[in-house]
């Protein structure tokens, strides 16, 4: 082999081995090529988070749909006196109530929706002296229909929460009922992982002449809330809320019932069960005396 042939011969090696470097990228920079295509997909249900804060934030588009199918029990608890052997003792007057209860919510522009709800109740009196049933009784009623809007007048931003303004009113199903018409005004504030929600509203009765003659002038109440959810992930989120009631209760001619204030507070948990199906069960206790009180049920919130 002649020296001219041994030199082309090395210039070809050098051709090739730059010809392999050029065409391989480095491990670093196969690194920061991105992906022509994602893996996977983002979720298109809502998080447990936002099903929680349901009752506070408009959350459905316009033409979307929620349905709330709820199923609880309460008892309460009060001392009062009642004859029984000849004598006045101190009883215990027990009230058990089972409640069946319905809402729909439905978006009708952005950031507006419209719900009603109502209510079915079985309830159950027992007057208890010395473990001995003194008195009994039980009946059932529908309760009174709820119907309102609910709008979004200021969403969440740097340094300011949602606010929400709704405007309900109380339609009547028994005799013996009223008309009321309140309002409530709700801020909401995420503090990832944290949801933190404070209320207040108002309600007004209007006075209604009775079958038996007699006049029912309702008294005006006031509610307070407040209460955080923490989301565990976005099947699971834990909440738990504080509400204060104050009521100038009605009365019937002259005669008035007074005043009462009411505390309560709520434990719940929220899961997604199926796709657009979720399960909330929860359990109130009574803060407020004398008597003690309690509420445990679940709720089936499913969107459309």
């Amino acid at each position: 082999m002649t020296r001219s042939m041994r030199r082309w011969g090395h210039w070809l090696t050098l051709l090739a081995i730059l010809e392999l470097l050029s065409g391989s990228p480095s491990p670093a920079a196969a690194q920061d090529t991105p992906q022509d295509k994602p893996i996977g997909e983002a979720p298109q249900e809502r998080n447990a988070e936002d099903v929680f804060v349901r009752g506070q934030r408009v959350l459905l588009a316009p033409g979307q749909v929620v349905l709330d199918f709820g199923q609880f029990y309460s008892r309460s608890d009060a001392l009062q006196l009642a004859v029984a052997s000849n004598a006045i003792q101190l009883g215990s007057q027990e009230r058990s109530v089972l409640t069946t209860a319905l809402i729909g919510r439905v978006g009708i522009f952005n950031e507006t929706e419209v719900y009603t709800g109502a209510a079915f109740h079985h309830l159950e009196d027992r007057l208890v002296v010395g473990g001995v049933d003194v008195a009994s009784a039980g009946r059932s009623l529908l309760g009174d229909v709820n119907v309102g809007l609910r709008r979004t007048l200021l969403r969440e931003g740097a340094g300011h929460p949602d606010i929400i303004a709704s405007i309900d009113a109380t339609i009547p199903t028994r005799n013996d009922g009223v008309n009321a018409l309140g309002g409530s005004l709700v801020f909401v504030k995420s503090i990832d992982p944290v949801v933190l929600f404070a209320g207040a509203n108002y309600a007004h009765g209007f006075s209604r002449a009775l079958r038996d003659g007699t006049r029912v002038v309702p008294g005006n109440a006031v509610g307070v809330s407040l209460g955080y959810g923490l989301a565990v992930n976005d099947s699971v989120a834990i909440s738990t809320a504080a509400s204060g009631a104050f009521t100038r209760a009605g009365f019937r001619q002259d005669v008035n019932t007074g005043r009462t204030e009411t505390f309560s507070l709520r434990f719940a948990l929220t899961a997604a069960l199926a796709k657009r199906l979720y399960i909330e069960p929860s359990v109130t206790m009574g803060l407020s005396g004398p008597g003690q009180s309690f509420t445990f049920g679940v709720t089936l919130p499913y969107s459309f």
